[in-house]
């Protein structure tokens, strides 16, 4: 009797073991594909056909006339499938509001710091309703998704880690450490405010002559913040913002109304789409990602630089430049897995060097030392891991003096982009220096809805300006610095795993 209580059990374990391997690969089928309405009654239906299976074979076929028996052990089999079943999917009510482990250095935060607005409704981390399913449909109603988003966890770890909200590892920590304040935080979230409102129906916005370079701005605000198509606030935003991108997006990768010096837009819209998949890991934006980097690998030119709409005569662009190390970058950091990138990142370095000036500084279109392009300059080398180059440490002595005026004498919206995050990432007095003018000019300068305007920075618009006062803003747990890290990335010399070790490890962004 014992012996065949203990075969029986043995059994139930072998089946309900089965429904581990089943329900693992109903998972992965859930996560990627059965999003919606239509997976989640597909969920149902699978489900009931695997306990109807496990519990003997064939469904019972029932008579008017006919009375069904059922096997007591078959019905206790089926209780126990059940259970299974809701302890490895719990589609309806995931915990979505864990704590998510980071690998940022924890600090202690005042308990009195708290972030401004409401932790519920902002901060990468809610469950709102926008979503990312398989739908079906036209490309401009968003191919790819549908509106009934199923929630899903979202982990940010390492370089996305300090875009959580709250926590000494999250924001809040961020903040502290790098000498923001509440005031800085509450002009973030009435700049994302403005931005939503302001935000065209089909998901772009207007400004510069170029809907989707200002839709590649505002997102990557967004993303900057930690918001997702999962959050609350704002992830219908952030869900149409994309969608954009998507639907503007052409068989060969480039965008349609990007402007009339192409490779900007190009650029910062494959620069948003790349941050997006690295945020969210959402499977159907990473061949979008990849179909735009390539237009960047195929437009660099020999020597690493890259010139307006891609051009490969002798004339190269700074600004253009910066811009594609940027979207080079955050593609890689979020595992774009184009055959080219690494080489392309390496040529970088060069390209970039060969603007630098005898005594400090970046040119446009040669060795120069422009006052706006000081930034994008540094800031280029150290994401490529080359932070104490000489051309750094020479444009770093040039514009120590350098301080943020509004709205002229002291730089442009443009400028200040990129030096607020070449300083941040120095850190130290250099870093220092600028936040104590940068922080206050740009609170005190917002207009009392949210947005900026300069007027100080070629084809400005409030939807340009704004993005780029919001992005200095956010410079606090935008990217970890890099000033924590020595080592310079070399050209690849031994070989390509310990090539691709270095570079993932020594840039920061």
């Amino acid at each position: 009797m014992e012996e065949n209580e203990q075969n029986q059990e043995n059994e139930e374990t072998e089946q309900l073991e089965k429904v581990d391997d089943r329900m693992e690969g109903l998972k992965r089928f859930v996560k990627e594909r059965g999003w919606g309405p239509l997976g989640s009654g597909m969920f149902h239906i699978l489900v009931a056909l695997m306990i109807l299976g496990f519990s003997g074979g064939e469904p019972p076929v029932t008579q008017p006339s006919i009375e069904v028996m059922i096997d007591p052990a078959a019905d206790k089999l089926e209780e126990k499938v059940e259970k299974k079943v809701e302890e490895k999917i719990d589609l309806e009510n995931p915990d979505i509001s864990a704590e998510v482990p980071t690998e940022t250095e924890a600090v202690t935060t005042a308990e009195n710091f708290e972030m401004p607005g409401d932790p519920t409704q902002s901060g990468g981390v809610g469950g709102g309703s926008a979503g990312f399913g398989m739908g079906s449909g036209a490309a401009s109603d968003g191919v790819g998704f549908e509106m009934a988003f199923v929630k899903s966890p979202m982990t940010m770890k390492g370089l996305y880690a300090s875009r959580r909200a709250g926590g000494t590892g999250g924001r809040a920590g961020a903040i502290k450490r790098g000498g923001g304040n509440n005031a800085g935080e509450q002009a973030v979230l009435k700049a994302l405010r403005w931005l939503k409102a302001h935000q065209s129906e089909d998901g772009s916005w207007p400004g510069s002559g170029s809907q989707t370079a200002m839709c590649g701005l505002a997102l990557l605000c967004y993303m900057a913040h930690g918001e997702t198509p999962a959050s609350k606030e704002f992830g219908v935003t952030v869900e149409k913002a994309i969608r954009y991108l998507m639907y503007a997006q052409e068989a060969n990768g480039k965008f349609k109304n990007a402007g009339p010096n192409y490779s900007y837009g190009h650029a910062i819209a494959t620069y948003a789409l790349s941050e997006s998949y690295g945020m969210t890991q959402m499977v159907l934006l990473k061949e979008p990602m990849e179909k735009a980097i390539q237009v960047i690998i195929d437009g660099q030119q020999a020597g690493g630089a890259f010139d307006y709409n891609y051009d490969k005569a002798a004339r190269k662009d700074m600004s253009v430049s910066a811009w594609q190390v940027q979207a080079l970058k955050a593609a890689k950091m979020a595992g774009a897995e184009n055959k080219g990138l690494q080489d392309a990142l390496y040529k970088c370095v060069d390209g970039i060097k060969s603007f630098a000036g005898p005594s400090g500084g970046f040119g446009y279109g040669g060795p120069g030392n422009s006052e706006t392009l000081a930034g994008a300059g540094i800031l280029c080398l150290q994401f490529l891991g080359h932070g104490e180059d000489p051309a750094v440490v020479n444009t770093f002595q040039a514009t120590q003096n350098l301080s943020p005026t509004w709205p002229s004498g002291g730089g442009t919206t443009y400028g200040w982009y990129y030096m607020t995050q070449a300083r941040y990432q120095k850190g130290g007095e250099m870093w220092k220096a600028w936040n104590a003018k940068m922080l206050p000019m740009l609170i005190s300068n917002q207009q009392a809805d949210g947005h900026w305007e300069s007027g100080s920075t070629h084809g400005a618009s409030p939807v340009y300006d704004t993005t780029l006062c919001c992005l200095c803003l956010e410079v606090y747990y935008r990217y970890l610095p890099t000033y924590i890290r020595s080592d310079e990335v070399k050209r690849p010399a031994k070989t390509a795993n310990e090539a691709e070790a270095k570079l993932r490890t020594e840039i920061a962004l």
